[in-house]
């Protein structure tokens, strides 16, 4: 496995764990067992959404679920960023 390999399987394992399961039913289906370039217009897109639900949920004051809803922004800007480099 290259380097550049294994910065991929760790955006992605990050972003897996991060996000529900019927997102990434999507994201497979669209895929297959590989997450890679043909991912990133859905990936923006999650990207976008979950931005409007962190704004949400922060201005209703629910901090634990803002807190994982920035984890799972970082982790899809870091997914995002890595296949864009592909």
């Amino acid at each position: 496995m290259t380097a550049r390999q294994a910065v991929i399987d760790a955006a992605v394992e990050r972003y897996v764990r991060l996000e529900s399961l019927a997102v990434m039913e999507t994201v497979l289906t669209a895929c297959g067992a590989t997450i890679d370039r043909r991912a990133r217009p859905f990936l923006t897109r999650r990207l976008a959404e979950e931005v409007m639900q962190n704004r949400a949920l922060t201005a209703h004051g629910y901090t634990r679920m803002a807190e994982k809803s920035a984890q799972l922004l970082a982790s899809l800007r870091a997914l995002i960023a890595v296949l864009e480099e592909r």
